[in-house]
């Protein structure tokens, strides 16, 4: 039964990983005369400006480009937030690696001390000529 769980939160897992993958939003000035449309990032991949829009200042084009930029920014922003809301729902049913690897980071106390493995210095060898 566990097994089928697992699964079962790995294929929702990955269907929300699609669904961010493809994930764009798109907004238009106020003016209608500039489009721009972003990734799920919110980083620009697209621009398009109605004809209407290169007939006035060249700031008037710049400010209309960001005004719609930003809108399409924090659209983006609010449909990732709302795309991995049903992520905590799955963590939550999942057993935590502590659990099952003792010494293991938790995922449900990210703050907790975790034990690491203590470095192994180098040693000075007189005979080792490598890096003379």
């Amino acid at each position: 039964m566990e097994q089928w769980h697992y699964e079962q939160q790995r294929a929702q897992l990955a269907d929300i990983r699609d669904e961010l993958s493809a994930l764009s939003a798109k907004a238009i000035s106020r003016d209608g005369s500039v489009e721009v449309t972003v990734d799920q990032s919110g980083i620009v991949i697209d621009v398009r400006l109605e004809p209407r829009a290169l007939r006035g200042p060249a700031a008037d084009i710049g400010r209309a480009v960001t005004e719609a930029a930003r809108e399409a920014a924090r659209l983006a922003h609010q449909r990732v937030s709302e795309t991995i809301g049903p992520i905590e729902d799955i963590v939550g049913r999942m057993p935590d690696p502590e659990d099952l690897l003792p010494g293991a980071p938790s995922l449900r106390e990210p703050d907790a001390d975790v034990q690491q493995a203590t470095p192994v210095g180098y040693e000075d060898d007189e005979d080792d000529d490598y890096y003379d």
